[in-house]
Formats: structure tokens, sequence, C-alpha cells
């Protein structure tokens, strides 16, 4: 039963290492969420927001990472 929930948490490791990362991609989708369907932007807008705002956070993500 260990060795189950060790598999468990390496595969949830993969996509949740990095806490920071994860949470900053969320609130970009949550702003694209609101600029699309609460301010109702045009998609290009929303687009870019989310394409920019997730490399943004992948960047500080890095620079955090090589800073340690």
């Amino acid at each position: 039963m260990k060795a189950l929930a060790g598999i468990v948490q390496d595969i949830v490791g993969l996509f949740v290492d990095d806490e920071g990362l994860a949470v900053a991609v969320l609130a970009v989708v949550v702003v694209g969420l609101v600029l699309a369907f609460g301010v109702h932007a045009p998609s290009d807008a929303t687009a870019a927001v989310i394409a920019l705002g997730c490399v943004g956070a992948l960047v500080v993500s890095v620079m955090r990472g090589r800073a340690k």
C-alpha cells in the first residue's frame, strides 16, 4: 500500500511540483475567464492575455528556480 501511495504522490508531483507556477497559471486562466465572460472582451485580447500570462508565469518560475 505504501508503494501505491508513493506512486500516486510521484504522479501528482509531476503536475503540481511547482505550486507557485500552478497558482499563477490558474490566476491567468481566471483573468481570461473574467475578460471573456465578464467584460466580453474580444477573443483575440483574451487569447493574448492567457498566452502571454502563461508564458510570463513560466519565465518567472524558471528565474526563481534558477536563483535557488
